[in-house]
C-alpha cells in the first residue's frame, strides 16, 4: 500500500473518532449559545427596564445599591457576599445586580427605585457556555483539546477531499497523455 493511501486511510479513521468525541463538546457548545442569543425570548433572562434620565454623576453610591439589592427578600440573595456582579448600564442608567442564585435586581441609578426583581438565569449559562462552570480544568485541558482537534478534523477533513480530486486529475491526465501518444 502506497504511503498516500495509508495517510489517507489514517486521515479517515482520525477525522471519524475525533468528530465523534468531540461532536458532545461541540452540541454542548451549540445548544448553550443558542440559548444566549434567545434568552430574552425563551424567558431565560430579564428584559432590562430603563431607569430615569439623569447622568452618571447623579448615580447613587455602590454601598446604597448593595443595600437596596439585598433587603429585597430574595431567598440565597441577603448579603454582599452573595452577589455575582453588579453592572452599570449608562444607557439605560441602571445598576443591574446579579445574585449567586441567579436572582436578578434592577434598581434605577439616580433614585434607587426597584425596577425589577425577576430571575435572571443567563450569568449561568453563560459560565456553562465559556467552561468555567466546570472550572480551570476544563477550560484550559478540554476546550483546549477541543480546540486543536478542530484544527486537526479540518486538515484531516482537507485532505480527504483533496486526495481523491488529486487522484482523479492525475488519472485523467495519464489517460489524455496515452491518447496523444497512440494518435
Amino acid at each position: 500500500m502506497s504511503k498516500a493511501l495509508s495517510l489517507y486511510q489514517f486521515s479517515r479513521k482520525v477525522h471519524k473518532w475525533s468528530g465523534l468525541i468531540l461532536s458532545v463538546v461541540f452540541m454542548f457548545v451549540a445548544v448553550t449559545g443558542l440559548l444566549l442569543v434567545y434568552m430574552i425570548p425563551l424567558g431565560v433572562a430579564d428584559d432590562l427596564r430603563t431607569g430615569k434620565e439623569a447622568s452618571p454623576s447623579q448615580s447613587i453610591p455602590m454601598d446604597k445599591v448593595v443595600s437596596i439589592a439585598t433587603s429585597q427578600g430574595l431567598p440565597g440573595a441577603t448579603s454582599v457576599e452573595d452577589i455575582f456582579r453588579i453592572e452599570y448600564r449608562p444607557g439605560l442608567n441602571i445598576y443591574q445586580i446579579r445574585f449567586n442564585n441567579s436572582q436578578d435586581v434592577q434598581i434605577d441609578a439616580s433614585t434607587g427605585k426597584v425596577l425589577s426583581t425577576n430571575p435572571d438565569y443567563s450569568s449561568f449559562i453563560i459560565t456553562l457556555h465559556d467552561g468555567s462552570f466546570f472550572g480551570n480544568w476544563y477550560r484550559y485541558s478540554a476546550l483546549t483539546f477541543a480546540g486543536l482537534s478542530l484544527i486537526l478534523l479540518s486538515f484531516s477533513g482537507y485532505y480527504m477531499v483533496g486526495y481523491p480530486l488529486y487522484k482523479r486529475l492525475k488519472a485523467r491526465k495519464k489517460a489524455k497523455d496515452l491518447k496523444n501518444i497512440a494518435t
